[in-house]
């Protein structure tokens, strides 16, 4: 039995204009493991995690949890479940523990047992020497753990997290990935939501990356990365003009004075890096073993200087 099964899942925004959030989507989540809906910013993650826990109807399709759909069987769905929503306030005069230990209470969890979740889950957010503070004294990122803490007490089947690491310091989230993994090795179902692509590679066992409403890849982070077409990276720095170059059909972002080419073939990132050493006076920042340090030219490369003064308009490699 799967955990999370949809199958055309579909939610149309009435209103002035139709919004067409989620068109037709499928995939299904294994119970006992992470799986990551990843995708920028209005992409329909947060309408699909309501859809699931039960808080939006959708406009078509069909979904279930645990076996219960999510139409026709929404209580037995709700007592599997726990939810980390996007947004949300928390009470000012309430302390982390009573909202892990009361929630947990609320749940139905024996008082000692819920005692022993309510410490287990403020510890693994690292909450517990503040676990007596009201939340209206805490940060805005020790608020958002505190709810997190909340969630991971209840002792739920299935977990529904909506960018739980957002806000966080980079220390924080990192405790919240190994909470995560900890959770899943237990046998629970985790069903994420993030932005952030080291997230979804770092904690994910399956992921779906999701654009405009539909999704368009799905498989594990390697197999997602295996259909990635640029396999290489070279970041230059200051004005390409100077050296006459464009893009050469790569596709290139801008940053502004830095130049990002996202390369397909191997060859001509090696190629590319050192006629930038050549004509710029560049200097490197990169291991010694990356292919562009690997030049065709060894007397470049034994010119090179890694503490080398740069002009303001001289391009410079940064790394592949």
């Amino acid at each position: 039995m799967e955990a999370v099964k949809t199958a055309e899942l579909s939610k149309v925004y009435r209103g002035k204009e139709a919004v067409e959030a989620l068109k037709e989507v499928n995939f299904s989540v294994a119970k006992g493991e992470l799986f990551t809906l990843l995708g920028q910013n209005g992409a329909g993650k947060t309408t699909f995690l309501r859809i699931i826990s039960t808080q939006l109807l959708p406009t078509a399709g069909k979904a279930s949890v645990l076996g219960y759909d999510i139409l026709t069987q929404p209580e037995q769905v709700r007592r599997y479940i726990s939810i980390v929503p996007q947004d949300i306030a928390t009470y000012g005069n309430f302390t982390p523990w009573e909202y892990a230990y009361y929630f947990s209470m609320l749940r139905g969890m024996a008082t000692s047992k819920a005692r022993d979740a309510a410490e287990r889950a403020l510890r693994a957010v690292e909450l517990w020497d503040l676990r007596n503070r009201p939340c209206a004294t805490l940060s805005g990122g020790e608020k958002k753990r505190a709810i997190i803490a909340s969630a991971l007490s209840s002792d739920a089947e299935v977990y529904m997290l909506d960018e739980p690491t957002s806000g966080l310091d980079a220390v924080a989230r990192r405790n919240v990935w190994a909470v995560l993994r900890e959770m899943v090795e237990e046998g629970k179902t985790i069903l994420l939501t993030t932005h952030i692509m080291e997230e979804a590679e770092m904690v994910s066992d399956r992921l779906a990356i999701i654009h405009k409403g539909s999704v368009v890849a799905e498989g594990s982070p390697e197999q997602i990365k295996k259909m990635t077409k640029e396999k290489f990276r070279v970041v230059v720095e200051g004005d390409l003009k100077a050296l006459g170059l464009s893009g050469n059909g790569n596709h290139v972002a801008r940053f502004g004075n830095k130049n990002v080419f996202y390369i397909k073939d191997e060859d001509e990132a090696v190629e590319l890096g050192p006629f930038f050493l050549i004509f710029s006076k560049a200097s490197l920042s990169m291991p010694n073993d990356s292919p562009i340090m690997k030049t065709k030219n060894p007397r470049e490369a034994s010119n090179r200087n890694p503490t080398a003064e740069l002009s303001k308009t001289a391009p410079r490699l940064l790394f592949v």
